[in-house]
């Protein structure tokens, strides 16, 4: 497992292996959550990997507390798109080809919906790069090589926001898809309520009127 941390811009880069234990992911970003310097964290998923496939292996990072931002290339299959259906966000370059079939059912249901499952079943189960940004499993398609630095630019803009507010953001978005629509919006107030006493929103709010960039502390 290849870590490095950019503590300017608050955001880690992780590269996983195939030689790593199942826990190994886990062990790396679990210091990170606490440690206030990083915001964002860039996940590198461009070769096999052996470990944690099943629908439940990857469960904990979905709830994981800081934003996550896969970085795709290849061939994607088995544990490492399991890790990757995983992530809040998914960007990928032009060489990405997604092999589904016996892994990340549950979260593909979740992303696809119904229709663009039936159209993944009729491309057997293997989407390449354009297919998988047209049916919403990617957010971007980067030029070969690319994909690295551009999902790092997106997760120093994500790094560069109040820590409380996407992480609240987050909470919001993966306990709201277990619940009816009506509660969901009741619980996403109450966050938005609870945000409403930080120092980093009155921090917002006095930067905005100043015309200068907000210095949010996490507070």
């Amino acid at each position: 497992m290849q870590l490095s941390l950019d503590s300017a811009r608050g955001t880690a880069l992780l590269r996983p292996s195939a030689d790593d234990p199942a826990d190994a992911l886990q062990t790396a970003l679990s210091p990170l959550a606490d440690s206030g310097e990083v915001r964002a964290v860039v996940i590198v998923i461009d070769g096999p990997l052996s470990s944690g496939g099943e629908d439940g292996g990857f469960a904990w990072l979905e709830r994981y507390p800081l934003p996550t931002v896969a970085a795709l290339s290849g061939a994607v299959a088995g544990p490492g798109l399991a890790m990757a259906l995983a992530c809040d966000i998914r960007l990928c370059d032009t060489t990405t080809a997604l092999r589904f079939g016996g892994v990340g059912e549950r979260r593909s249901l979740t992303l696809l919906g119904e229709a663009a499952s039936v159209e993944l079943l009729q491309l057997g189960l293997r989407l390449e790069a354009e297919a998988a940004l047209r049916l919403g499993v990617v957010s971007a398609v980067s030029t070969a090589g690319e994909g690295v630095a551009d999902a790092l630019g997106l997760a120093g803009t994500i790094a560069s926001r109040g820590p409380i507010a996407t992480r609240l953001a987050k909470e919001a978005i993966w306990r709201g898809l277990d619940l009816p629509l009506s509660h969901a919006l009741r619980f996403e107030t109450d966050l938005t309520l609870l945000l409403q006493t930080t120092k980093d929103r009155a921090e917002g709010v006095a930067a905005f009127h100043e015309k200068r960039t907000p210095r949010f502390t996490g507070n």
